[in-house]
Order: structure tokens, then sequence, then C-alpha cells
């Protein structure tokens, strides 16, 4: 069974072959032992029909004796052959043949059954009787025989299979007895193998001096140990930060592979740590920016461009950003909101600006009307430069992010700055955009709120004295009836009066007269028959079926007064206008009951504002032609205006041409700067007579900056005001150089010519 260089298997077969082999010996016992019992049913079936075939008989023999039936005679002597013929089958069984006892009754039955058949053939009733009586003892001790027979034959059955199994469970016992301390030993030395692995302990090599699969274990355990001391080593070097070279792992080493797993997550988890900390340093700034920025939203209430301020000064100075602003939404217009510029702060100082945008203008007005976070790196052209002492630039860097709650916006912060702001940094602006929103609105509604009280605590003012003033009108109420009363016999005269005085119609609401006075009967040179019942646009040049016109009826039938200038035309088709107040008369039902209208003839105020029009269109033109003279003066002449203090107020620029000084030089300054000493006091002698009021004109000499002369024929004009008092003097000049040299050039030739006629004469002499 321990034969070296069996395996497991082949001796568990073997074992499984001896097993089955006392099984099979076992079953062929119990076989045999069956055959037998089989046998032995047989016998007793036999016997079991012999009772029968005894019963019968003596159930025949009986009816044979008490009916006297003799023909039941041959049944009983046929009933006692077929028991014959069953004692035979008993009697030739081979269990049978050893059975002494079953084997002599058999006979002695048999012995009976000749009788008896004997004795009925002899038709001897008595000695049949008798005879069946002994066949019936005689069937009664084989039955006993057969039984104890049948107990025999069972037990000896039953110990030969006891026997049987004991000794296949005793070698079955032996051999799995024997192969279970082989595998206990094994096992036994495994399990102490695994409890030492178990513990955390390396165990020594484990020695098997079989080849079976237990050696083939202990090879695989032992290279499993060697393996352990190696990736402990590398382990302890790794942990210890020693420079260790890679771990050699195969496909299927799931602890080797765990292993560089492990180092691996151990060097991420390094980075992460690390990585770790730099977000909770960024977590520590975002919430202690939260912290001071609440204390900012708490400690203000009051004040919203104060608490913009703070806001902004804080997010500036705590960001490190060069500069910030914060727009708040206006109110004033809710169908057009707008951006209001609340607070902003640059360089540790605070800005006193003042900026509106429209919802969608520029870079704020976009980023709330989106209600998005605008973040730019590429700032655009246009917009404007941060400037500190040492210099102006550009910035990198534009955040604006929308002040809302929910999907409304109150307001937009703006930060610009020349670095570029980390992620954590736009994080926090966003962070705290809602916290801001929150506390504007609170600010804004509790300024409302105290606008209200204070409203309220007016109205309260207001209603007492409205009380005590109601009081007061009360008392004076009945003073004021009898007062109406004699205003009402005024306005009586006062209507009469004017009726005496103006020209007064009355009107239905349709537009027809119902009455007229006597004033305005003489101006429209007709009598009243001609006027009451007729309408309004007989007389009045008017569109009566134009949209304005029925708007005019249209509102005087509501109760509204009309006031419009009209042009008449008379019967005798000269033409008048009247300045007219149309006044609707509401009658106790609150219905325009009439129209009254009182006119005005403002045909000569007409007249002379049409005169006045036609003047003005006259100095329009003179105006024009003024101009068109001003610029044909500016391109053929010099012109200059000087103050009465000699000063330049304004010249063209053929002036700055002659003169050598551009626009720029001369304006503001003194005409005499310009001008030599012997020039300068030409242009005193020529000022002195200007200021007395006179026009002076003549002939001037200029020098340019080059030392070049310039003849020019001069006016000086003076212009005076409504008083009198000269405000402005004219200068007009004309280059008359050239000519100037010509007749320089003419005097000297003449002048030589006379020197020649002297010097001829004095010859000829």
């Amino acid at each position: 069974m321990n034969q070296k260089g069996l395996t497991i298997r082949s001796k568990l077969l073997l074992v499984t072959g001896a097993v089955l082999f006392f099984w099979v010996v076992i079953a062929l016992f119990y076989v045999d032992a069956s055959n037998r019992l089989k046998s032995q049913q047989e016998l007793f079936d036999v016997h079991r029909g012999l009772q029968g075939d005894f019963f019968s008989l003596q159930h025949t023999f009986s009816r044979m004796v008490q009916e006297q039936q003799p023909g039941l005679r041959a049944d009983c002597i046929g009933l006692v052959h077929i028991m014959e013929d069953r004692l035979r089958q008993i009697g030739l069984h081979g269990s049978v043949e050893k059975e002494a006892p079953v084997r002599e009754r058999t006979e002695r039955l048999r012995d009976a059954l000749d009788d008896l058949a004997n004795h009925l053939r002899a038709d001897a009733e008595t000695g049949a009787s008798t005879d069946l009586l002994v066949v019936g003892d005689l069937m009664e001790s084989l039955s006993q025989a057969l039984e104890e027979h049948q107990i025999r034959l069972r037990r000896d059955r039953h110990l030969q299979i006891s026997l049987a199994l004991a000794l296949g469970f005793l070698a079955m016992g032996i051999l799995l007895a024997l192969f279970s301390i082989r595998l206990t030993g094994a096992f036994s030395k495994l399990k102490h193998f695994s409890r030492l692995l178990k513990s955390g302990v390396i165990p020594p090599p484990l020695e098997f001096p079989s080849g079976d699969e237990f050696g083939q274990i202990a090879a695989d355990l032992n290279s499993h140990v060697s393996e352990l001391r190696r990736k402990i080593s590398y382990i302890t070097s790794s942990a210890s930060g020693e420079a260790t070279p890679p771990l050699e792992t195969g496909e299927h080493d799931e602890l080797g592979n765990a292993l560089v797993v492990l180092a691996d997550y151990m060097a991420r988890k390094e980075l992460e740590e690390a990585t770790r900390n730099r977000t909770d340093k960024k977590q520590h700034w975002i919430a202690e920016g939260h912290a001071r920025l609440g204390e900012i939203l708490r400690s203000e209430r009051e004040d919203l461009h104060e608490l913009c301020f703070r806001i902004i000064q804080k997010m500036v100075s705590y960001m490190r950003v060069e500069m910030g602003s914060l727009f708040v939404t206006g109110d004033s217009d809710p169908e057009h909101p707008s951006l209001e510029l609340a607070a902003c702060y640059a360089y540790d100082r605070r800005k006193y600006l003042s900026r509106t945008l429209a919802w969608g203008e520029g870079l704020p007005g976009t980023c709330a009307l989106e209600k998005e976070r605008i973040f730019l790196t590429e700032v655009p052209q246009d917009y404007f430069e941060i400037t500190s002492g040492i210099g102006a630039a550009r910035p990198n860097c534009i955040l604006l992010v929308p002040l809302r709650i929910g999907e409304e916006v109150h307001g937009v912060i703006e930060l610009a700055t020349v670095r570029l702001l980390k992620p954590h940094e736009i994080e926090f602006v966003e962070s705290l955009s809602e916290s801001i929103a929150s506390s504007l609105l609170a600010v804004r509604s509790s300024q409302k709120t105290a606008l209200l009280l204070e409203q309220s605590r007016a109205q309260a003012e207001a209603l007492k004295i409205q009380e005590a003033t109601m009081l007061e009108n009360m008392n004076q109420l009945e003073l004021a009836h009898d007062e109406s009363r004699r205003k009402e016999s005024e306005i009586t005269g006062i209507l009469n009066a004017i009726n005496s005085s103006s020209l007064v119609a009355e009107m239905s609401p349709s537009g027809r007269f119902t009455g007229i006075n006597d004033r305005f009967l003489q101006l429209l040179e007709t009598h009243k028959d001609q006027v009451v019942g007729k309408h309004h646009s007989e007389f009045a040049e008017v569109d009566a079926y134009s949209d304005a016109y029925k708007k005019f009826w249209s509102d005087l039938g509501g109760g509204t007064p009309v006031s419009k200038t009209e042009k008449y035309k008379l019967f005798s088709d000269r033409e008048v206008w009247l300045e007219q107040t149309f006044t609707p008369i509401v009658n106790s039902e609150g219905k325009v009951d009439r129209i009254l209208n009182i006119a005005t003839d403002i045909t000569e105020i007409r007249e002379l504002r049409d005169q006045l029009e036609m003047t003005e269109s006259e100095i329009t033109r003179r105006t024009l032609d003024m101009q068109t003279l001003n610029q044909a003066v500016n391109a053929s002449l010099i012109k200059c205006e000087l103050d009465p203090d000699g000063i330049i107020m304004d010249v063209n620029e053929n002036y700055s041409e002659v003169t050598g000084y551009s626009r720029k030089e001369l304006l503001g300054r003194n005409y005499r700067l310009f001008l030599k000493d012997l020039e300068k006091e030409q242009f005193e002698k020529i000022w002195e007579q200007v200021s007395l009021q006179k026009v002076y004109e003549g002939v001037m000499r200029r020098s340019k900056p080059t030392g070049e002369e310039v003849w020019l024929v001069s006016t000086f004009s003076p212009v005076k005001d409504e008083t009198g008092v000269i405000y402005k003097v004219y200068y007009m000049g004309l280059d008359i150089t050239e000519k100037k040299q010509k007749y320089q050039l003419l005097e000297d030739a003449n002048r030589e010519i006379e020197r020649l006629k002297e010097k001829l004469k004095e010859y000829e002499a």
C-alpha cells in the first residue's frame, strides 16, 4: 500500500478495488442465501397447497357423509391423489433430504393417504373417517416439522450473511486504517506548516520521502516559502526607503502582482497626500476668505455702496489682484434693466467712478444677461489698462461673476489682474456670489424698508395735519357755501362781462352752433339765424373727415377742454384767425350738455408773425450771403479779428501764410508781439485811431520771422455792441509786396534817368 512511487490516486484505486472485491464476495453470499430462501419458499408454497387440498378433502368428505352423495367419493379420491403428488414434491426437495423428521413425517402421511384411498374405494366410511383424522394429525406434525426446518434455514442464512459482512468490514477497516494513517501523517505535517504560515512564521522546508502528490505539494510549498522570503525582503527594502529593483512576478502570481500594485498604490498615495495637502491649503484659503467676507456681509446692513466698497476692497486685497469693481442692478426702470458701478478698488485705493451699463452692454452687461461666469485670458484690445506709479499694463486675466439668487441677477463682480487666476480662486469668487447677492438684496430691502418707514411716518404726520385741516374745512364749509352763492352771482357777472367783451359761442356736443353773442356775429359779418344750427366746420377751414378733427370732438365729448387756433373764412371772403378755448359744460348727470367757445381775434398778431417769418427768412438769406462773402474774403484777403486790447481772436490761412506764423502761434497772443519797433510805432498810431471808433485804411510793412518784408494794404474796422462799446476789431489786408517792389524799381529807374539827364546837361554845357 505504501510502495514508493505510487500516487495517492493509485493507492486510492487499490483500496477501492479491495473494497469492491469484498463487497462482491458478500454479494455472492447474499445471492446464495437468497436462492436458498427462494427454494425454501417453493417448498412452503407446495406445503400450503397440500394444506389447501386437505381442507378441500375434509369438506368434500363431510358433504359426502352428511348428504349421502356417493358421487363425491371420486372427488375425494382425486384430492387424495393430488395430496400424494404434493407429498412426493416435498420429499424430492433438496433441503428435505437432510431433514429426517420431515422425510419421516412425509412417508407416514403418504401411507395414511394410501389407507384413506383404499377405504374410499371400498366404501368404508368409518375407516375412511379414521384415516382422515390420522391424516389431519400427520398434516399438523408435518407443518410443525416444516416450520422448524424454515426457522433453522433462516438462522443459517443470517449467520452466513453476518459472517460475510463482518469479514468484509474487517478487511475494509484494516485497509482504510492503513491508508488514513498515511494520509493523516502527511496532512498533519501540512497542517503544522499551514499554521506556521497563518501565524506569520516562515516555516522550514517540508521533507517527504515519497514521490506522490504530497511530495509535489511539499516542493511547491517550499518554492512558495522561498518566494515569500524574496517578497518579504522586497517589502522590507521598500519600507526602509532603499532603492530596490522592480519585483519580477509571473502572470499568475497574485501576491507578487498585488505587491507591485501595492508599491504603485503607495507611490500614488504619497502623490495624493501631497495633492491633498495642496487641496487642504486651498480649502483653508477659501474657508478663511468666506469667514472674512462673512464678517463684512454681516456687519454692514444700512449703506449699499459702503457694503459694495468693503466687499470689493476685501476681495481685491485677499486675492491680491490689481483691480476690482462691483456692479449692482438698477431698479429705476424694470423694463430696461441696467448695471450701476457701485464700487471700484485698485492698488489699495478707492476709486470714485460713475458708470452705468445697459443689460448686455460690455463684459459686465453680457455677464448679467447670460447669467454665467466670464473668464478671459485673451483681453480685448479696447479694454482699460491697469496703471500704477511705475507704469501701465493691460491685464492678462479678467473674471466676471454674476451675483444671482436662482435665476435673478442682483449684480456683477469684475476682477482684473496681470497674473493668471487659479481655479480655486475662481471657485472662491463663484462660491461667494450667492452670499453677496443675498446681502445686497437684504441691504437694498433694508433701505427700501427704512424709506417706506420714513414715508409712513411722514404720511402719518400728513394724515394728522389733514385731519386737522379737514376739521377746519368742515367749520369753513358753511362759510364756503355762502361764499359760493356769492361767487355764483359774481361769475354770472363775469360771464356777462365776457359775453360783452369777448367772442362767445355755444355749441352742441355734435359741433353745431346753439348760441352766439353779438361781438362774434359782428366779426363774422352775418346774422344769428345764419349761424345757429350750422356746423362748426362750415365756418372754420378744417378737414371735417380727418382723424384729428374727429378726435377733437371726441375729446370735447369726453369732457376734456381743448385750445386751438383756427382760420375762419367770412361771407365777404375775408379770412380771420381766432385763438379759441372750447370748454365742455357738464350737466347734473355728469354728461356734456353743451360746449362753450371763447375766442380771441389774433388776425393782426398772425399777420405780424407772418411778417416776422418773412423777416427771419430775409435775415437767413443775408446770413447766407454774409457766409458766402466771408468765404470769398477768406479766399482772397488777409483777415484777422482782435479784441479791444489787441489780442488776436481769429485769423484765416492767408494771414498765417503772409505773416509766417501758424494759427496756433498767433491765437490768444497780443498783436504787438509779432511787430518790430518801427512796425510797432505805426501800429500804436493806428490803434489810437481805431480806439476812437474810426476806420483806418493804409499801407503797412510787416516782417516775417525769416526777415523778409511784406507790404500790406490794411483796413482796421472797429465793431460796436448794442451799447456802442467796441468789442471787436476786424483787420482786412491785401498783399502788395510784388507791386511795391515794381514801384520801387520804377522809382529807382526814374531817379537814374534824372541823374543821367543832369550829367548830360553838364556835359553839353
